[in-house]
């Protein structure tokens, strides 16, 4: 089935910058996704670059001076930002075992997206990717990106590979975010990839907020009853009511 795609003068024209902290195991056996990665993304000839960061100095460093570089690099590219890491709910393990949480990646990823207006998508190819969304849900009207794609689950080192090399060739050829990621799905057997806006993570935190407030204001309403019964001039006015 053809996807519908965008009119060419309306596609954002990119490049991938592609992170990579493999774990020991990886590093020893030499598997890089990042490698297999960019072979695939110059077959649609999308420009890419790659980067090892074992620790979070060579991680700091590649998010913001090998960045830039790559910006200076392909002026009139927005860059699209791959984090290849092992991951969880709480943040991304480097191969150093050290951890980045989502806070601290979010402060580093701030001004990026600020310096891009908004424009920075960030693709997390790691067990739990989507909970990078967390950057996002906040009362503050500051953001990380405008959107993340990743995976709620634990995808397998092939399913990743494979679902982002079918977004990457659907993306440049004008396809919808979501269609591509629809593809990604598809294309590795695996229903937990997703994608979500900032827009979209903030409002589901609000939301979030605003139930536990109303609950909150419940319980205290319940337990004020509880403290001060009404007395028994009120319950007789109650029941001729």
């Amino acid at each position: 089935m053809v996807k519908e795609s965008m009119p060419p003068e309306e596609r954002v024209k990119f490049f991938v910058y592609i992170i990579e902290s493999p774990n020991p195991s990886d590093l020893y056996h030499k598997r890089y996704e990042g490698d297999m990665l960019q072979k695939a993304l110059s077959l649609d000839s999308i420009y890419s670059s790659h980067r090892i960061a074992a620790n979070k100095v060579a991680f700091h460093t590649a998010l913001l001076n090998g960045l830039n570089e790559e910006i200076s690099r392909h002026r009139g590219l927005i860059p699209v930002i791959h984090i290849s890491a092992h991951g969880s709910s709480e943040g991304i393990a480097l191969t150093s075992e050290e951890i980045i949480s989502w806070d601290s990646l979010k402060e580093a990823l701030l001004p990026i997206n600020k310096a891009l207006n908004n424009n920075l998508l960030l693709c997390m190819s790691s067990c739990e990717g989507f909970s990078a969304c967390r950057m996002a849900m906040a009362e503050d009207d500051i953001s990380p990106f405008f959107g993340v794609v990743g995976n709620s689950g634990k995808p397998t080192w092939s399913d990743t590979a494979i679902a982002y090399a079918t977004f990457y060739h659907l993306i440049v050829k004008g396809c919808y975010l979501r269609d591509a990621v629809k593809a990604m799905c598809e294309s590795s057997n695996d229903d937990k990839f997703q994608l979500i806006t900032s827009v979209e993570a903030k409002k589901v935190y609000l939301d979030v907020i605003k139930e536990q407030n109303a609950n909150n204001l419940k319980r205290e309403l319940e337990q004020e009853i509880r403290n001060n019964p009404p007395s028994a001039e009120a319950k007789d006015l109650e029941n001729k009511s």
